[in-house]
């Protein structure tokens, strides 16, 4: 045993000191271990805290096993059930260290809270994005200035255990189990360039009809159901105005028609801010139904700011 009468007392106090920050290096507990043995206790057994965390009751198991490996102390009574009782040494232990743990789990859920309440993200398809869903996000902004937006651009099947906390899909089963609510009715309209107007007859008249078999017409692979959906409204054979010109997607199927190549049936509410524009022109009156849009929530997403945006986009589809 050391004694200061052996050492002078600052040789003493120093030698103290970086013994006590060796054995602090060497005896550091696992704080994921520690974090399991805290959430066992509060939980009330291996099974609930399993639910908590999110794993295995198998992973709880091991986290608690690497502590009491770690103290050379055994934490629970094992026996039959799924409740843990705590030895002597396990609660000495949680006496010690469950507040502080509680604390510093409270501090950091309270981070990740603040990030997530700033930040909205909107998984959708690049159409819907570009067209309908940005143009008007300036408006969302304005009213909601503390929430930031984020746009991701996907087609096919969500994943639901993506960061995004919200899906807009045109087709229902792309939502795959999620909650999916009816968001928007598609409505699809004819359109042109006011440049492409070789002998058109006047808006809205039979003749417009045998117009369309002469001129081009612009499809696209992604919507082949619109010119079909289209000539079956109007009572029109869909062989005889199948698209001669297509294109991959409704992006530069809208690109196509604004350059004059053709006309177009699309989706009004993708193209409405381009007839108000000018950009393109309404070749017949009647809007068709052609389909509609749903969204789903993403699992475990806060409520109140998911909730304050889904308000916001059902706003604009009234």
């Amino acid at each position: 045993m050391l004694k200061e009468t052996l050492i002078g007392k600052s040789d003493f106090c120093q030698y103290v000191f970086i013994f006590s920050q060796h054995v602090a290096m060497t005896v550091r507990p696992p704080l994921n271990a520690l974090h399991s043995f805290c959430v066992v206790v509060r939980a009330g057994g291996i099974r609930q805290a399993a639910n908590v965390l999110n794993v295995s009751p198998g992973a709880v198991t091991r986290q608690v096993q690497v502590l009491e490996q770690h103290l050379s102390a055994k934490l629970f009574e094992r026996g039959a059930g799924s409740t843990s009782t705590l030895t002597a040494a396990g609660r000495r232990l949680y006496n010690r260290i469950g507040e502080q743990m509680a604390v510093i789990e409270e501090a950091l859920d309270g981070t990740s809270r603040a990030a997530r309440r700033t930040t909205i993200v909107v998984n959708t398809g690049v159409t819907l994005a570009m067209h309908w869903l940005i143009p008007q996000l300036r408006a969302f902004s304005e009213r909601h200035p503390c929430i930031h937006v984020q746009v991701q651009t996907a087609d096919g099947d969500v994943d639901p255990g993506s960061p995004a906390d919200v899906f807009i899909r045109r087709e229902v089963s792309e939502l795959r189990d999620l909650s999916s609510h009816e968001l928007i009715t598609e409505r699809s309209v004819l359109v042109a360039s006011p440049s492409f107007m070789p002998d058109m007859p006047q808006q809205g008249s039979r003749d417009i009809r045998r117009w369309l078999a002469k001129v081009p017409r612009i499809g696209t692979r992604s919507r082949a159901d619109l010119w079909p959906q289209w000539c079956a409204f109007h009572g029109l054979n869909k062989d005889a105005l199948e698209p001669t010109l297509e294109f991959d997607n409704t992006v530069l199927a809208i690109q196509a028609a604004i350059q004059g190549l053709g006309v177009c049936v699309v989706p009004e509410m993708f193209v409405a801010t381009m007839v108000s524009g000018g950009m393109l022109r309404m070749l017949h009156p009647e809007r068709i139904e052609t389909g509609s849009y749903s969204y789903a929530i993403g699992r475990r997403r806060d409520s109140a700011r998911v909730n304050v945006f889904i308000s916001w986009l059902r706003s604009l589809a009234t």
